[in-house]
């Protein structure tokens, strides 16, 4: 067999078992359609419809998806197995128990009703769905760049409505594909809207990663709107890679930007350890601006004890600086440590 037919029959076959995968839905009439068009115009066409429908496709997700969060809350099914996640009802959503997802793949689910996308919602792949009685229709062949397209229009188009942009943007940061943190990065730096500039941030930190922290200091350097870049200080702090805290530290020392510099002071407190300490006290005793070193302060409240509680014994007992000194003393009293009570009960009897 020529050389170059067998790769492209072995692709092909590849192809067709990827999008042969079909979830298992109860409650619910189910169909298969294929994607041919692209997905924005078959979903197009499904919104011409005044049905209340369920659509859903497969993607190849990040590895950490392989954890699997599926629903055992209506019992175990006829194969022993776990329950269902259940689309719709007040009881919608995922709880605890026994898993059956599948690793390296995610579905994306929209809902439709009355020709408007009302919901979106990653859910790992293999777990069972219960879609309530409403019809759901399993799309073949998508495409994960098609799908990250579309996903990113949808949440441009979608400003009014908090719950689609939310659930496309969770869905969008869940592909495998490097192109999701393009889209994501996109939206962070070019859109209109805030609150969704705010979001793609927040998914560049919680799931892209290394790229996502390269994508989020690109954004800390041209970022005009300051208090967007302090709530970048928090999208860093739970980025996974290790140059996250690095990037932290320089926040917190260097960043122009006192509101910034106070947020990362606070989130590196979160992530503990001898270098946040260390800039933590920096803070108090060499920042120019109070409000960085009140909040500053107040992060080596949030220490794990054994750390906080005698570098603030220490701010409180040495000083010079009456407004920082209060906020110790003050602080010393919130923790009910033992070592705190007899510091504030020596300083009464002095």
């Amino acid at each position: 067999m020529n050389k170059h037919l067998a790769i492209a029959l072995a692709l092909s076959v590849s192809a067709v078992a990827f999008s042969a995968q079909q979830p298992r839905v109860s409650e619910t009439q189910f169909s298969t359609e294929p994607a041919g068009a692209g997905l924005s115009a078959t979903v197009t066409r499904f919104q011409h419809s005044t049905q209340q429908l369920w659509i859903g496709y497969e993607v190849p997700s990040l590895p950490r998806h392989n954890s699997s969060s599926c629903s055992d809350s209506n019992g175990p099914n006829d194969d022993g197995c776990c329950g269902e996640y259940r689309l719709e009802g007040r009881g919608a959503g995922v709880d605890s128990g026994h898993q059956n997802a599948e690793p390296g793949k995610v579905y994306v689910l929209l809902r439709l009703d009355n020709g408007t996308i009302t919901k979106v919602r990653p859910v790992n792949a293999g777990c069972r769905l219960n879609a309530g009685g409403v019809a759901f229709t399993w799309l073949t062949g998508v495409q994960p760049e098609d799908s990250i397209r579309y996903l990113a229009q949808l949440a441009t188009q979608q400003t009014n409505e908090n719950r689609v942009i939310d659930g496309a943007l969770a869905a969008l940061a869940m592909h495998a594909s490097p192109s999701a943190t393009t889209e994501l990065s996109s939206l962070a730096t070019n859109s209109s809207a805030l609150r969704l500039r705010e979001k793609a941030a927040f998914w560049l930190g919680a799931e892209r990663g290394h790229d996502g922290m390269l994508a989020l200091q690109k954004l800390l350097k041209t970022e005009q709107d300051q208090k967007l870049r302090e709530k970048l200080a928090f999208d860093i702090s739970i980025n996974k890679d290790p140059a996250a805290t690095d990037e932290l530290l320089a926040l917190a020392k260097n960043d122009p930007n006192p509101g910034v510099r106070g947020q990362a002071i606070f989130w590196l407190a979160q992530k503990a350890g001898k270098k946040a300490t260390a800039a933590i006290t920096n803070a108090i005793e060499n920042d120019p601006e109070q409000q960085v070193k009140k909040k500053a302060v107040f992060a080596l409240s949030q220490l794990p004890k054994d750390e906080g509680v005698p570098q603030l014994i220490h701010v409180a007992d040495t000083n010079n600086n009456p407004a920082v000194r209060k906020d110790a003393f003050f602080w010393l009293g919130q923790s009910h440590d033992p070592r705190a009570l007899a510091y504030l009960e020596s300083v009464l009897k002095r």
